[in-house]
């Protein structure tokens, strides 16, 4: 049983109720109506729509290539997706999440299991450059391949006034299916883990106040964290 302790305690520094196996979720007011236990099948298809939309918008960005003649906007975007998803995102929204609290090599959450812990747990909530920074960079994920497409499909377009319809209807679709994708990732997160989401000082986090109020009050560091913000803030 000690050593059960100590296994647990080497794991969860800091005694976060979500990776804690002894934590009594029954009497729990949250149970069922947060994503605070890890759910494998929730995080595979979390993966799958972020990868399939940068696939799909990928894809647009190598016919916007063949189009133009120019490849640099491809390059650039897949440099900016291994950044912003493995550098910049888990710095400014990820490592204030509990889940990134876990001691472990890499970040296993509802979101992913892939990204790499190279910064440290950060409790306190985020700010409102963090908030900014983040939303930014998701608008930057979908803005680019979007209209990277339209101005191939307007460069194409004034090139070759006769070209066939089959031609131009492929395009089209090629365009369609990208804001489809885009907008099933962005559905899917809002509309559902975003309701139920653990890191509630996201911008995108809709959890009731009631419901982080009593997770905060099962897990003091991260409350201890968020009460310090308010205070040297000016807030009580």
């Amino acid at each position: 049983m000690y050593y059960n302790f100590l296994e647990t305690m080497n794991k969860n520094p800091f005694n976060i109720c979500t990776f804690n196996s002894n934590s009594n979720c029954n009497e729990c007011k949250n149970q069922d109506k947060l994503d605070c236990k890890l759910d494998k099948n929730q995080q595979k298809i979390s993966m799958l729509a972020v990868s399939s939309s940068l696939i799909i918008g990928v894809f647009g960005l190598i016919i916007t290539g063949l189009i133009i003649g120019n490849w640099q906007i491809l390059i650039l975007y897949i440099v900016f997706i291994f950044l912003f998803f493995f550098v910049i995102e888990i710095r400014l929204t990820c490592t204030h999440c509990p889940y990134y609290a876990e001691k472990s090599r890499h970040l296993d959450c509802p979101g992913n299991n892939i990204f790499p812990k190279i910064w440290k747990f950060r409790p306190e909530p985020m700010n409102r450059y963090e908030k900014f920074g983040s939303t930014f960079g998701f608008i930057l994920i979908s803005a680019i391949p979007l209209l990277s497409q339209l101005y191939s499909i307007w460069f194409f377009l004034s090139n070759n006034p006769n070209a066939s319809w089959v031609l131009i209807i492929a395009l089209f679709g090629v365009l369609i299916a990208t804001i489809l994708s885009f907008l099933m990732f962005y559905s899917l997160f809002l509309l559902t883990f975003c309701q139920r989401c653990i890191n509630f000082s996201c911008q995108f986090n809709k959890v009731p106040k009631d419901l982080v109020n009593e997770y905060l009050k099962r897990n003091p560091v991260i409350k201890n964290a968020w009460e310090k913000r308010k205070i040297t803030n000016g807030k009580r």
